[in-house]
C-alpha cells in the first residue's frame, strides 16, 4: 500500500539528518487541475455580465490540512502524511491561487486579486477548505476527497451575499504517488468547476 510505504518510514527518516543522510529529498508537486474545455458564458452564449472587483481571501483549512504535506486519512480518523512528498506550496495558498485563476477566466468580475492585491475591491470571497486528503478505507487505491465552502460578501458592510459548497471524491487509479496526484487534480478541478458555476454575479453595488 502506498500510504504504508510512503508514510510508515516518516518517523525513522526524521531521525537521520545531516550531510551524510541517504534519505531521498522530498518530491514537490504543483497542483495543476485540468481547466474546463469551454469558458463559462451567459444564456445562449452571451458574455457573462461583469461585476466590480473581487478579492479572494487566503483560505482557512481544517486541522492538519494547512501545510505542504499531502494528507492521508486512515481508518479510525487517523491523519497521516505521505513521506518524501510535498505540495509545492501550502494548500491554502495553492487553493487561493487556483480559485483566482478560474474566476478570472469567467470574466464575471472586473478584476480578481488576492487580499494583498493593489486594487480596491467591492466584493470579498472567503474560502474554507474542509477536505483535501487521500482516504484509505480498505485495501487498494485511496479515494481523494476535496471539499470547499465559499462565501461571497460585500466589502463595505461585510454582508454575505451568497454561500456555496463544493465537494468531489475521486478514486485513484492505482496505489501509486503519480496516480494519487492525478486524482487530487481531478477532484480539485471538479470543486473549482462547481464553485465557478454556482457563484452568481452580485446584482448591485
Amino acid at each position: 500500500m502506498l500510504a504504508g510505504t510512503l508514510s510508515g518510514a516518516a518517523l525513522v527518516a526524521a531521525c537521520f539528518g545531516g550531510l551524510n543522510s541517504k534519505t531521498p529529498p522530498a518530491q514537490r508537486f504543483v497542483l495543476q487541475p485540468p481547466a474546463p474545455a469551454i469558458a463559462p458564458a451567459g444564456p445562449a452564449g452571451a458574455p457573462v455580465p461583469s461585476a466590480g472587483a473581487l478579492q479572494v481571501l487566503r483560505s482557512a483549512a481544517a486541522p492538519g490540512l494547512g501545510g505542504e504535506g499531502i494528507a492521508v486519512l486512515r481508518p479510525g480518523a487517523r491523519l497521516d502524511f505521505y513521506n518524501n512528498a510535498r505540495w509545492a506550496a501550502d494548500t491554502p495558498m495553492a487553493l487561493q491561487t487556483l480559485v483566482i485563476d478560474r474566476l478570472r477566466d469567467t470574466g464575471r468580475f472586473t478584476t480578481v486579486e488576492p487580499e494583498s492585491g493593489p486594487f480596491a475591491a467591492q466584493y470579498l470571497l472567503s474560502l474554507d477548505l474542509t477536505h483535501f486528503e487521500a482516504r484509505y478505507d480498505a485495501d487498494g487505491p485511496p479515494t481523494i476527497e476535496v471539499a470547499l465552502f465559499a462565501s461571497l460578501g460585500r466589502r463595505s458592510d461585510r454582508s454575505v451575499l451568497q454561500s456555496v459548497s463544493a465537494h468531489s471524491a475521486v478514486r485513484a487509479q492505482a496505489d501509486r504517488l503519480q496516480a494519487v496526484i492525478a486524482a487530487f487534480e481531478q477532484a480539485t478541478a471538479d470543486v473549482l468547476a462547481q464553485l465557478t458555476a454556482s457563484l452568481a454575479v452580485p446584482a448591485g453595488p
